[in-house]
């Protein structure tokens, strides 16, 4: 399936979400807001992430360009006091459980979007590794009576709570059904991707075979893929990302892109490497947009039913 323009679709997924709770969110312009950048492309990004892209030298045009740019930007807890959150982009929270959602979660805050990333690990319970297209479905209906829109960004790793452990998770992912019953309840969908990065070809059959299932599922869904400086604690080549950012692109509506450090959340990312994300960042900048291609084929399908 074809990428389509990100701008409209990220616009129509939280316009929508706020017309059902029969108010407009302050954080929210779309209705009359300007044209989307040539490239349309959503670039997604959390607050910790994007301090340690600012502190490098020389990236405050990168910056600019890539995460404030409104309705294209999106940036995820990004509350704090350093002047760099100040930008002019979407925002957005982030949970690990519905659980701590339904607890937290404040929709008189600035966040339009609300970001639930379930996976096999201990931030998420069992209970919801278990059965997460039915908590992604109640996130989702949580936070569309709030005028909000739903990012579900579940890892591929999340079927090893319902398939044997030897049995490769983003093979199991794909031919699972989650991702096209999960996408049913989306706005947005992240595809966690980063595993793939150091190979090309794999990164991009694995983002076209997930965005093909989310879309078949939900044809309004947005769809964004993960980038990661150092996903397993060892720094992709910036170059290496660049190919996986144009192979990939034409599948996509944006990416997320992550500068992870050493923490309970990931405590095989080591030392975060914003130069590599610079790098990538500067490529990228220069170039005209992707002329999308159909997506290849090879991979595991499911039924999105």
């Amino acid at each position: 399936m074809r990428r389509r323009s990100a701008w409209p679709r990220l616009a129509a997924a939280v316009a929508s979400a706020t017309l059902a709770a029969g108010s407009l969110l302050p954080a929210v312009a779309y209705a009359g807001a300007q044209p989307p950048p040539a490239s349309g492309t959503i670039w997604m990004i959390s607050g910790r992430s994007l301090e340690r892209l600012a502190a490098f030298p020389g990236t405050e045009p990168l910056v600019q360009e890539f995460f404030a740019s409104g309705s294209d930007s999106i940036l995820v807890d990004g509350d704090g006091r350093s002047p760099i959150l100040a930008l002019p982009a979407q925002r957005a929270v982030s949970y690990a459980s519905y659980q701590t959602l339904r607890r937290r979660l404040t929709p008189s805050g600035t966040a339009s979007l609300v970001v639930l990333d379930l996976e096999h690990w201990p931030q998420t319970p069992a209970v919801e590794q278990r059965d997460p297209a039915l908590y992604y479905r109640l996130a989702g209906e949580l936070l569309h009576q709030d005028g909000l829109a739903l990012v579900a960004a579940p890892s591929p790793n999340i079927v090893s709570a319902r398939v044997a452990a030897n049995w490769p998770s983003y093979t199991a992912f794909l031919a699972s059904g989650l991702i096209g019953r999960i996408a049913k309840s989306a706005d947005v969908f992240e595809v966690q991707a980063q595993g793939f990065e150091r190979s090309t070809a794999l990164y991009t059959d694995f983002v076209a075979a997930a965005a093909d299932q989310a879309r078949r599922a939900n044809p309004h869904v947005t769809v964004i893929a993960g980038l990661s400086t150092n996903p397993d604690g060892r720094p992709v080549p910036a170059a290496q990302l660049y190919h996986d950012v144009r192979a990939a692109r034409g599948h996509v509506d944006g990416f997320w892109l992550n500068i992870p450090a050493r923490s309970p959340a990931c405590p095989r990312c080591g030392t975060p490497h914003a130069g590599v994300a610079a790098k990538l960042l500067r490529r990228l900048s220069r170039q005209t947009p992707v002329v999308p291609s159909a997506p290849p084929p090879g991979l595991p399908t499911a039924d999105p039913g």
